[in-house]
């Protein structure tokens, strides 16, 4: 498997729906501490003033796995709670990690970096069988999950795009899901999608600027700018964007438990990202009613608008617990699954043949200033112009167009320029095109 083929593995297993559903989670924690701390002192701020000492945050170690019938290297995330002073998720490096199968096999798990465990081999959870996880932390804890197996599969029939209004009127496109059981136990599903999109930078042109010997520091200032050709594809690029939210779907109530128009995705008929050609990957993975619940919970948690609504620790009910120490909080879910996937394209033009391209993510009206400033190590009299040129493209803030033939600009300088993302695709995206890619 090539190291391209792993990266996208990964990308695809720890999507950031999961990630940013924990960490709202941890975030709405932090919130309903902070309130139950302050509410008081509001009665009593009158009385004196008291000085908040530094708070504490239980350290909780949160654990994402999901086992896939996909033979990969598997992968499992740990990660620790985290304070009120900082915003980054530490990692939790130093633990061991395998699963166990019912068979007696072991497949260990060894850190790579950022709390991401993979397995040292490639395998794929097989159905009728029982795999439990076992991660010695270390602090010393230790734990374990449940015995958890295969819930059922599952195919994508169709995965399909259709123009229509959503529910407040707006033009857009909807990106539907067909599916059928292909076992009993498929009843709860849940989605994660990537989604990646064509860029075209609107005022790309050829030749761009080069700074070379600059020096803002004497006076006059010393600098060589050209207009040079450009050495690498800037013209279109591409983003790729993980999904952000938890989607679930429960066919237990229907008489036929097929997916029928599912709603994947809804994009309005202005959002940027269809401007050109657009791509999105769904992956389906079924999931067993208490891992539905546990997902759904972690959902609506994020998802909370008041933390008053939002329960307190101990709310998401894992399959995940210390066997060694009671005062060893642990979030997470241990999750067993079958995997289908589909990719759809489409371009702009197929949905929305009388509608004209979304705007561009900014203005790009073409502008001027002078070419040179005065010196920055002298006293500076006030200037109504706009930055140089020079410190412009010394900041990478512009993109050339042509000379300033036209007198652009309140001051008009040597050459017309636009923003950098108008004339420079990379600011917004990669100029390697996806190995997926199709035209």
């Amino acid at each position: 498997m090539t190291a391209r083929a792993n990266h996208m593995q990964f990308t695809r297993l720890w999507n950031s729906s999961i990630r940013t559903g924990l960490w709202n989670t941890w975030n709405g924690l932090r919130a309903v501490t902070v309130l139950l701390v302050l509410i008081p002192l509001l009665f009593f701020s009158c009385v004196e003033t008291v000085e908040l000492e530094e708070q504490r945050t239980p350290d909780l170690l949160v654990i994402e796995a999901s086992l896939t019938d996909e033979l990969k290297n598997q992968q499992i995330r740990l990660t620790r709670s985290f304070g009120f002073e900082t915003d980054s998720v530490p990692p939790e490096t130093q633990a061991q990690v395998a699963v166990e199968s019912d068979q007696g096999e072991t497949f260990a798990f060894r850190h790579s970096g950022n709390g991401v465990y993979i397995s040292d081999r490639v395998f794929a959870v097989e159905p009728g069988r029982t795999y439990e996880l076992v991660i010695d932390a270390a602090d010393g804890a230790i734990y374990r999950s449940t015995p958890e197996e295969l819930s059922g599969t599952a195919r994508i029939d169709n995965l399909y795009a259709e123009r229509e209004a959503n529910d407040n009127g707006t033009d857009g496109v909807f990106i539907y899901l067909d599916g059928t059981p292909e076992s009993d136990g498929a009843l709860y599903y849940r989605y994660e999608y990537e989604e990646t999109y064509k860029i075209i930078a609107p005022e790309w042109t050829s030749r761009d600027f080069l700074l070379t010997d600059y020096d803002p520091c004497p006076s006059p200032i010393e600098y060589t700018l050209e207009i040079v050709p450009r050495i690498e594809e800037q013209q279109t690029c591409f983003k790729t964007l993980p999904s952000t939210r938890v989607l679930q779907n429960d066919v237990t109530t229907l008489a036929n438990p097929e997916i029928l128009r599912y709603p994947i995705r809804f994009l309005g008929a202005t959002d940027f990202m269809i401007s050109h050609r657009y791509s999105i990957l769904v992956r389906q993975f079924v999931q067993s009613a208490q891992a539905y619940s546990y997902f759904q919970s972690l959902n609506d948690f994020s998802a909370s608008e008041s933390v008053f609504n939002s329960v307190q620790p101990g709310f998401l009910s894992g399959n995940i617990e210390a066997v060694n120490r009671n005062e060893a909080p642990v979030i997470g879910f241990f999750e067993v699954t079958s995997v289908r996937e589909q990719r759809l394209f489409f371009s702009f033009e197929e949905l929305f043949p009388d509608l004209e391209k979304p705007p561009f993510v900014t203005n790009c009206v073409p502008t001027s200033s002078p070419e040179a400033h005065a010196s920055f190590c002298e006293p500076m009299p006030p200037n109504p112009c706009p930055i140089s040129i020079v410190e412009l493209v010394n900041l990478g803030r512009i993109a050339y167009i042509s000379p300033n033939s036209e007198n652009l600009g309140a001051c008009p300088g040597t050459y017309a320029y636009v923003k950098r993302e108008c004339g420079d695709c990379t600011v917004l995206g990669s100029n390697v095109v996806p190995e997926f890619w199709i035209e």
